[in-house]
C-alpha cells in the first residue's frame, strides 16, 4: 500500500491546476496500466462510422412532389 506520510505530503502541497493534472493522470496510470490505456485508446481508433445516403420516399410522408 501506499505509505500515509506520501499521501500526507502531496495533500498538504500546493499546487496549480496544471500540476494537478499532471499527479492526477499519473495516478489514473499507475492505477489501470499502461497496457489498459494503450488498448483502451486503440479500440477507440478502430472504429469506423459509415453514413448512408438518404433513400427516396415511396409512400408516406415525402412521397409526393409537395411533401418534403
Amino acid at each position: 500500500m501506499i505509505n500515509k506520510n506520501i499521501i500526507q505530503a502531496i495533500k498538504d502541497k500546493e499546487m496549480d491546476r496544471r500540476t494537478f493534472l499532471k499527479y492526477g493522470g499519473l495516478l489514473l496510470l499507475s492505477l489501470v496500466g499502461v497496457k489498459t490505456v494503450f488498448t483502451f485508446l486503440n479500440q477507440i481508433d478502430n472504429k469506423v462510422v459509415t453514413i448512408d445516403a438518404p433513400k427516396k420516399a415511396t409512400h408516406g410522408f415525402g412521397a409526393s412532389k409537395y411533401g418534403a
